[in-house]
């Protein structure tokens, strides 16, 4: 089976880079088109919050507004330089539930790959996933396309 497109969901962690960098050498080596997806599950105030964004005389539109330039503003640090012979690197970003949107889109793109970082690989983080899943996991399940997997130490 060819690869021609790669998926890589990033949420901007270490893991995620590590399997960005993972997915681009491999897109590289096969000429394959690359994909990076942010999916935000967040609502638009409690990312805000989280990122220090919320001002007292902050509205809705500006908040959505900030928030979709900082997405950008990482997406381009993530891709700050890369380029692969499968062409340029799209990227964006949807809003929804990780699980359901890669999956979704990874039909929507004919993904051949798609590349995953793993998070954590503490007992807390081993027990949440076994608790409540992961979105490894559940690509691993789901997806309409091999998976692959890769931990922070893989670097």
């Amino acid at each position: 089976m060819p690869i021609k497109t790669i998926l890589v969901p990033t949420d901007f962690s270490d893991n995620a880079h590590v399997a960005f960098e993972k997915a681009f050498d491999l897109a590289g080596q096969l000429g394959a088109k690359l994909h990076l997806l942010h999916v935000q599950n967040e609502s638009t105030l409690r990312m805000a919050i989280k990122e220090g964004l919320l001002r007292d005389d902050s509205t809705d539109e500006e908040l959505q507004v900030e928030i979709g330039r900082l997405i950008e503003e990482r997406c381009s640090r993530v891709l700050a330089g890369c380029e692969t012979p499968g062409g340029p690197i799209e990227h964006l970003s949807r809003r929804g539930d990780p699980e359901v949107v890669i999956v979704r889109y990874a039909r929507e793109i004919n993904a051949d790959l798609v590349v995953v970082g793993l998070r954590g690989a503490g007992l807390s983080a081993l027990i949440k996933s076994a608790v409540m899943g992961s979105i490894a996991e559940s690509l691993v399940r789901k997806s309409p396309c091999p998976v692959l997997v890769v931990r922070l130490d893989h670097k």
